[in-house]
């Protein structure tokens, strides 16, 4: 497929009132409730004091492509509906206005992502599914305790079954994906918040793979089932969440919270975790 960069007169698509979708994370999802678990620390540095504003190259695609990807469904789903799609940016025109807002590493992989937005929207752009919701944030509760997720795609199958989908960017697809993503307490949590809005309806929770580097390539899995972990997960949130008042009770100095000191902690498969510095140094 030959791609041409899309060019937009950028400040006119800002003042031109259109809506644009947040796909940031919800207030008391799981990222917070994993950090914790991770290293008491990691979850002290990262809420309790001053943020840093600093762009991360996985994180910086992932939000680009995740905003053209609810561009695209919400524009479906309007239509599906009897309403005027255009009342939002599409995919391309929500991706540039969120480049140039940033700046930063976000203008640096606008032409790559434009192009992965294009041969997804070429692979995937006329599916048949009944969408029912896009970047919907949704509140309950999980071993007694508010637990949220803003799910990136709901929708409904030829056959009336609902599925929660969440888009995953990586730069390579592989079959381990499928494994360690089954084990995630986010997909546990999304489940869970779903049956809770969708009961006996819900299928169950799938990812949508893209690959944004070298060869694009794209696919769909279901999450492999994990009963026990499913079962036991309220216990995992109560657990972490009693942790955390702990430590609040205990100081709300971020030096004062005890580290993990492990190598497969402080440095994950990413790289070096964002807090080692402080750790080291104080």
């Amino acid at each position: 497929m030959s791609f041409s960069m899309p060019m937009f007169d950028i400040e006119a698509l800002v003042q031109s009132g259109r809506r644009i979708l947040f796909t940031g994370p919800s207030p008391r999802g799981w990222h917070r409730l994993q950090q914790v678990l991770e290293c008491d620390a990691k979850y002290a540095w990262s809420y309790l004091a001053p943020k840093e504003e600093v762009q991360r190259p996985p994180l910086v695609k992932g939000s680009i492509l995740h905003m053209g990807l609810a561009h695209h469904y919400q524009r479906l789903m309007e239509t599906q509906q009897g309403r005027d799609p255009d009342v939002y940016f599409t995919p391309a025109e929500a991706i540039a206005v969120l480049c140039h807002l940033q700046g930063g590493l976000y203008k640096e992989f606008e032409a790559m992502t434009q192009e992965c937005m294009a041969a997804y929207l070429q692979r995937h752009g006329h599916e048949k599914w009944d969408i029912l919701a896009v970047e919907t944030m949704v509140d309950g509760f999980i071993g007694g305790f508010r637990f949220t997720g803003r799910f990136d795609l709901v929708y409904r199958d030829t056959s009336g079954r609902v599925w929660v989908v969440d888009h995953k960017t990586t730069v390579r697809i592989d079959s381990k994906q499928r494994k360690f993503y089954s084990i995630s307490g986010q997909m546990l949590g999304y489940r869970l918040l779903a049956q809770q809005v969708y009961g006996k309806e819900l299928a169950g929770v799938r990812l949508n793979l893209i690959q944004h580097t070298g060869t694009f390539k794209f696919e769909r899995c279901d999450v492999s089932p994990a009963p026990h972990m499913l079962r036991q997960f309220p216990l995992t949130v109560k657990a972490a969440e009693e942790r955390i008042a702990m430590g609040r009770a205990r100081s709300l100095d971020p030096r004062d919270w005890p580290m993990a000191a492990s190598e497969l902690v402080c440095w994950h498969r990413y790289g070096a975790c964002d807090h080692l510095e402080k750790c080291k140094w104080g």
